[in-house]
């Protein structure tokens, strides 16, 4: 992921007046690169996920190809990273991030997609490249988003929708779909940059990616999941010497969970106990005449991180 500024970078450059990273009070800079690595920690595995596991976890590459054996999670072993029975069957599998109906040509539009012949050497094994599981520091996936991601980085559809792995194996695409969702994708009327600079909520960033599941969170394995991403989120928060943590508001249920995985799951978080949330709607820090709301231009006082 070494590709990160790269991708900043390039975000920036074709989006001048949607900046990440770089509007608002110094402060509130330092506090969307705490949510976003945060979240970014916690969806592509401390950074060493850039395939979806049970998709691609257990992988070869074979003459510079890349070849995946999609697995059920009962039959992948995490500590190997090996899978022991393939989805694949009948000589080919079907992509459940295909939808079909969506081609380039349609509206709405999507990467043309189907199933998917198994590799007639490796058995139990299908191509990456013919695939849309998710990829990157956010996982994008499904055709119909990465045609869009691949629009919005490159300019052409015909770049991710013929080879979506590129989002897997370039660095700073793998970053830059990953700013795209963060910078793009809206819920209930704002992006997750939105959430950090207008409501100074955290909360609506994990609402955002994926509050289907974890907002609230239910018992088990998703109530673990929101542990681990508020643990990333601390860290981060840490790392960047914020005032204080953002709101946990817009994610139903955020708040008890930390409440209850601080002497576990969520340790990094204890360092955050008893301080004051950030304000809604008003900068942490910073000069008293900056606006609060989002400005379009890069302010004079950079990010120090």
């Amino acid at each position: 992921y070494n590709g990160f500024c790269t991708a900043i970078s390039a975000w920036n450059a074709a989006n001048p007046t949607n900046q990440i990273f770089e509007e608002g009070t110094e402060m509130q800079q330092k506090h969307e690169i705490a949510a976003f690595l945060g979240n970014t920690l916690h969806e592509s595995g401390e950074f060493q996920a850039a395939r979806e596991y049970m998709q691609c976890g257990d992988n070869i590459v074979v003459g510079g190809q890349v070849l995946c054996k999609p697995c059920a999670s009962a039959n992948f072993d995490w500590t190997s990273k090996t899978c022991s029975i393939s989805l694949v069957t009948g000589g080919s599998y079907t992509d459940p991030y295909c939808n079909s109906a969506l081609t380039p040509s349609t509206d709405p539009d999507g990467c043309a997609c189907g199933p998917v012949a198994e590799d007639g050497s490796n058995s139990g094994y299908v191509p990456a490249s013919e695939l849309f599981f998710g990829r990157g520091a956010i996982q994008t996936s499904w055709n119909y988003n990465y045609i869009d991601v691949s629009l919005a980085l490159t300019g052409s559809a015909d770049t991710f929708c013929t080879d979506p792995d590129l989002i897997a194996t370039n660095e700073s695409y793998a970053w830059g779909a990953a700013i795209y969702f963060w910078m793009s994708h809206v819920k209930n009327g704002k992006t997750s940059h939105d959430s950090v600079l207008t409501d100074a909520s955290f909360g609506g960033t994990v609402d955002n990616i994926n509050g289907g599941l974890e907002c609230p969170a239910s018992a088990g394995y998703f109530t673990d999941a929101v542990s681990y991403r508020l643990n990333h989120y601390c860290t981060a928060a840490t790392a960047m010497s914020v005032d204080s943590l953002l709101s946990l508001d817009e994610c139903s249920g955020l708040s008890t969970i930390m409440s209850s995985c601080v002497s576990g799951l969520c340790s990094a978080c204890n360092a955050w106990v008893g301080v004051t949330p950030a304000p809604t709607n008003a900068p942490t820090n910073g000069p008293t005449n900056a606006p609060t709301n989002a400005p379009t231009n890069v302010p004079t006082n950079a990010p120090t991180n």
